[in-house]
């Protein structure tokens, strides 16, 4: 991982920025990404109102970028991916949609020419899975839909962008609370620092279409994994998605669709713990590639992929009056 470099050491991740259009527009979408040019793609979509930085760790990790060619971007008006020039976009408000999510995604794709790719993506990014799995199945090697759900109702809310809320403050100790106590504090801060880092009104926007426009509970039959393997991966401490959401899900696709508890971890597994998540995630990559003998177990723990858990954080206590 990165934090295993020295100083004057140089991270192999190389930055570039793609024009890809999106509702008739060009935008320049920032990309980062590492790994053997001729590796198979492993296209990485962050969470709501965040960015590719929470990738950074596994765009590091050799033992997946020596096979995988890792892409992760920031989303139009995310990260280094600001919005586009030849729009009066501050007259708007920013609303993400399935089409529009769905659209960036296929079509960012397409500009970096990546051949039968693999997508990956958390929250929302996990959500967008089923809805690419149902439009675009041909488009995709296979899915990684993590912390998804047919339905996360609730988070579409006024006050997230409200001029008397500390909104990067608030949203960041929102996101504080679905991260497992037991993921090491240096990256569940980092979790909480790149929250803070959000345009005013892009972490609501994107919960448009996260708890709005995101409705799977009666299309599950629609979503086409037997054509393209889906595998929905949620952490045991997501209370948002759980892992029993990825299991209905799952059942409710049918064939194709594979549903993983990922143990001792939250909402933002690869940020907030990736020593354990790049290790779980590296043996569903097994499975999609044919490395892996024996089918995926229904829950992956830390003692099946050799990581030792750190110390649990400490609980906070009331204070006695």
């Amino acid at each position: 991982m990165a934090t295993n470099y020295q100083p004057g050491d140089v991270e192999p991740i190389s930055g570039s920025y793609v024009h890809t259009e999106v509702e008739g527009v060009d935008h320049r979408i920032y990309v980062e990404e590492n790994g053997p040019e001729d590796g198979i793609p492993l296209l990485c979509q962050h969470t709501a109102g965040n960015n590719c930085q929470e990738w950074r760790h596994l765009l590091t990790d050799e033992a997946i970028t020596d096979e995988f060619r890792v892409i992760a971007h920031d989303l139009p008006y995310h990260g280094k991916s600001v919005p586009p020039t030849s729009q009066k976009w501050w007259t708007d408000d920013y609303t993400m949609t399935a089409e529009r999510f769905t659209e960036t995604l296929v079509n960012l794709a397409d500009a970096l020419e990546l051949e039968d790719p693999i997508y990956m993506g958390s929250s929302m990014g996990g959500n967008i899975a089923l809805e690419l799995a149902d439009w675009y199945p041909e488009r995709f090697r296979a899915l990684i839909g993590l912390e998804c759900g047919a339905y996360s109702p609730g988070f579409y809310i006024d006050w997230l962008d409200h001029p008397e809320v500390n909104t990067t403050e608030v949203n960041a100790y929102a996101c504080w609370g679905l991260m497992a106590p037991q993921s090491p504090e240096p990256t569940r801060r980092e979790t909480m620092y790149l929250y803070e880092q959000g345009a005013t009104g892009v972490f609501k926007g994107d919960l448009y279409y996260y708890s709005v426009d995101h409705d799977y509970r009666d299309k599950l039959d629609q979503v086409n994994a037997d054509e393209c393997p889906l595998y929905i991966a949620n952490g045991e401490y997501d209370y948002l998605t759980t892992p029993e959401d990825g299991r209905q899900a799952a059942e409710g696709i049918g064939e194709g669709a594979t549903a993983i508890e990922l143990a001792e971890i939250g909402h933002f597994p690869m940020s907030e713990h990736p020593e354990l998540f790049n290790a779980y995630i590296r043996e569903i990559l097994a499975d999609i590639t044919g490395d892996r003998d024996e089918d995926l177990p229904s829950v992956l723990k830390p003692d099946d992929v050799g990581i030792e858990l750190h110390q649990r954080g400490p609980a906070r206590e009331k204070q006695a009056k």
